[in-house]
Order: C-alpha cells, then structure tokens, then sequence
C-alpha cells in the first residue's frame, strides 16, 4: 500500500516543527532560506490536506493549535526516522562530510546556534547543517538512537553512555504580567512559586525539569498543578504576558519583553534557577570535521562563568 498524499511530502511537517520551536513564521522562513510567504502557503496547504487548522496567529508570533501539537507530536518519529535514513545513506554513497546533522534544546537552537553556524561557514565554507529542535530529553534520545551526530541538551537528562562537555550556563527567571500581584512585590519565596498554578513547558523540557528539581528539594515539596502546558516558549510568553498565571523561562528568552515592559521578572533570592547546557554524543563516536569544529566554536564562544 502507498503513502497517503497526506504524509507523502514530509517537508511541510518539518516547516511546523521548526514554527513551534520559534514561534514565528518569519523565523521559520530564514531558517530554512524560504520566503515567508512560501512558508505560509506550504502550511496551508497542509492544513488543507489534513483537514485541521495547525496554527494560531497572534501579533506577536505564531503557535501551534492543540491539534497542530498533536499532530507534530505524531509526525516528529517520522522526521527523526527521515533524517536518520538521509545521514545513513550519505555514508553508503560517500556523500561530502561536509553535512551535519545537529539536534537542540530550544534555548541553544534560538540563540546561540545561529552565531555557531557563522563562525562554522568561516571556518568551513561548504558546510551544510540540519538541525532538529527538540526538548532536552528528546534530544538525547534522537543522539542515543544515532539520528544526530551531535546533540544540545540540559545536563539533567544526558545518560551515562552519552559523552558530554558543558557549552551554556542559563539563568531562568520567574516573569508575569505587569498587573499581576506578584509584579508589585519586591521578592517571592519559593513556596510562593512551588503552591502557584504556572504555566509551564511540556514534560521533558529542560526548564521544567530544572524547575521541578529545585522545588522537589524544598523541606516540604508542594507544587501546584500547572495552570497550562505548552510547547514553545512564545507561546508561554504570550500567555503569561495575556495575565494567564507566572511563567519561568530563560532569561535569554525574555529579554525583549523585559526591556519593553510587557513582562515583569519577579526576584525569587531563595531559589537558584541556574542549569548547565551541554553538547552530548555517542561514546567512542569519531566527529566529522564540521562537528569536530561546531564543538570547538560552542566550548570557545561560551562563557560559563557569566
């Protein structure tokens, strides 16, 4: 039996993945070297075909409907699985090493990878490379099974059989709405963030699983139930900016919002919300040149000490 029309061309599925990742159309356009409107013609069609609406539009970004979550979560084993069959089948050919295949947390993809692959086409002019965008524990599984030479992850979820070395110190921050009750107090305290209702990334993300470790350690634990669940940290900034609850999130993530007012970071002095992101591999893995170099520029580029 043949494929589906559905899901024969799996490149619109890739274009959702990586707009649930940036929250934006436009982001999603350069990093795939399309034009916006291309973008936005190949989802609806998608749309079209599958008979779903996948996108939400706000002013400011794009995220993925309930439906649109689900049904990248149902497509992103098949995106994982194409990638690993593309890297299979350039080593059979002797196709150029000069491909890397690299999969990321959030937080690495948006804001340091960018600056990493410039330094990278510097020192390796034909170097193409194809990300994937994950949270930190499906990350690691993509490097376990092989579907990634070289892989970004929060510490936390880095098995031992993986090889790893820290890139990234991140500072994640609790931040609400400039009307919010919490906007007005000097301080919170850890058990006013433990008994909130927050809005929070999926289970597996990196700054949850940071988030619940340091509040599990608490005397006496007591976490509420998340007031939401979402997917993207956009999308989380646009609810909490909207007076839908406290979110936490990356300092990096928030810094616009920070400066514009539109968000309000809430110290929390009895709480430390640091975590390491490191670069992870296969042990005994032998790096192409472009991963070799990638890891070079990510370990040189870093200050950890920050």
């Amino acid at each position: 039996m043949g494929l589906s029309s559905r899901v024969s061309d799996l490149g619109p599925f890739e274009l959702l993945a990586t707009i649930a990742a940036t929250g934006s159309i436009g982001a999603c356009a350069r990093h795939h070297g399309l034009s916006q409107p291309a973008v936005s013609a190949r989802i609806r069609s998608l749309e079209q075909r599958l008979g779903l609406r996948l996108l939400d539009r706000h002013p400011r970004g794009t995220t993925l409907t309930e439906t649109g979550q689900m049904v990248l979560q149902w497509a992103r084993p098949a995106l994982d699985a194409t990638a690993g069959l593309d890297q299979a089948l350039n080593a059979v050919i002797g196709a150029s090493p000069a491909h890397l295949m690299l999969a990321a947390s959030t937080t690495i993809a948006e804001f340091f990878l960018p600056t990493w692959f410039a330094a990278l086409r510097i020192r390796l002019p034909g170097t193409n490379v194809s990300l994937l965008c994950h949270n930190s524990a499906d990350t690691v599984a993509l490097i376990r099974r092989g579907g990634a030479e070289l892989g970004f992850a929060e510490v936390g979820h880095i098995s031992a059989e993986l090889e790893h070395c820290p890139v990234v110190r991140d500072r994640l921050v609790v931040v609400v709405a400039p009307d919010h009750p919490w906007a007005a107090r000097e301080a919170i305290t850890a058990t006013d963030l433990a008994t909130a209702p927050l809005i929070l990334r999926e289970p597996g993300s990196a700054t949850r699983s940071v988030l619940h470790d340091r509040l599990s350690a608490l005397p006496d634990p007591l976490t509420a139930v998340p007031a939401m669940e979402l997917t993207s940290a956009t999308a989380i900034k646009n609810a909490a900016a909207g007076g839908l609850g406290p979110a936490v999130l990356s300092e990096l993530t928030v810094r616009d919002e920070l400066a514009n007012h539109t968000l309000v970071e809430v110290p929390i002095p009895s709480l430390t919300l640091e975590r390491n992101l490191h670069a992870c591999w296969r042990r005994h893995h032998r790096f192409s040149a472009p991963a070799r170099h990638l890891l070079d520029i990510a370990t040189a580029h870093t200050d950890l000490h920050r």
